[in-house]
């Protein structure tokens, strides 16, 4: 009965979220959303020639509220897998229960407990942001590409301002950024796809820098990263909230840039997500270093 009541606060509270978002980022200060997006990462042949992040300076502290919303993810997450190793806590225990769970049952898998972990713990607030939020695409084929992003998703910014306040338990601390960088590269990323940006979002934000990710720093796994968070978290967005979500991890540095509203790169054709595992990755030394990240 607990754990019902623990549900229905969280449900309540991603509904309360996104009910009351749009006020209250309008109140947020412009300088806080100005940030121009983190560059595309450097591209490497093979993950393990990445070379490791420099150490945190300040290791990520989780207050009350994060470790009430860890250990509620963390028990879907266990129900969701049929894998608890309960005596291992915190974090570092749901870190281990990845692990295991790819380690076990494969990268595939990953993929399919983590969106059905995240459907089940949003339960109906995506439908009332696809009815509430989501414009009908617009087939007038003179307008630009450009003006057609910056309409249709209009809660772009407000998503990506909610998530800084409510998913730094999984992710650590993250900041406010527009969609768009100042520094361009040859590497086939979203935002080097003219028609996938809205220049809108350099004023309105819609983009979220993950400074340090946690998940990422706590697994020092790629296949983890991408098969558990990336994939189907931009599935998620894309199926569950009409909207799409662009995720770009850093191995070099542990950060991860998020843009709303912005078309991802699939992960086959994103040279920044090269084959092979981290030379930091536990698979890599249990596993021989082959593709068991991949």
């Amino acid at each position: 009965m607990a754990t019902s009541h623990a549900l229905f606060f969280i449900l309540s509270l991603l509904t309360f979220f996104v009910l009351t978002a749009p006020a209250a980022a309008l109140i947020t200060p412009p300088s806080r959303i100005q940030q121009a997006a983190s560059p595309p990462p450097n591209i490497y042949e093979s993950a393990s020639s990445i070379p490791n992040p420099p150490p945190l300076a300040e290791p990520f502290t989780p207050s009350l509220f994060d470790n009430i919303l860890l250990s509620i993810f963390r028990w879907t997450l266990q129900c969701q897998s049929g894998v608890s190793l309960s005596h291992i806590h915190g974090f570092d225990g749901m870190v281990a229960e990845l692990h295991e769970l790819r380690r076990t049952k494969g990268p595939k898998e990953l993929e399919r407990v983590s969106l059905a972990t995240m459907t089940a713990l949003a339960g109906p607030v995506p439908f009332i942001h696809r009815i509430l939020f989501v414009l009908p695409e617009d087939d007038d084929e003179e307008e630009g590409m450009l003006s057609k992003q910056r309409t249709r998703y209009p809660t772009a910014p407000i998503l990506a301002w909610f998530a800084k306040y409510l998913l730094p338990f999984l992710v650590g601390d993250m900041t406010l950024t527009s969609t768009t960088s100042t520094t361009t590269t040859s590497a086939p990323t979203a935002i080097t796809t003219a028609e996938n940006i809205s220049d809108n979002y350099n004023n309105n934000g819609g983009g979220l820098l993950v400074e340090r990710c946690r998940v990422l720093e706590g697994s020092n796994c790629k296949g983890i990263c991408t098969k558990m968070c990336k994939v189907p978290t931009q599935r998620f967005f894309a199926e569950r909230w009409a909207i799409p979500l662009s995720m770009e991890p850093n191995f070099e540095t542990g950060s991860c840039q998020l843009r709303f509203g912005v078309e991802p790169t699939d992960l086959e054709d994103d040279l920044t997500i090269p084959p092979g595992c981290l030379c930091r990755c536990p698979a890599a030394a249990v596993e021989g270093g082959g593709e068991g990240c991949d």
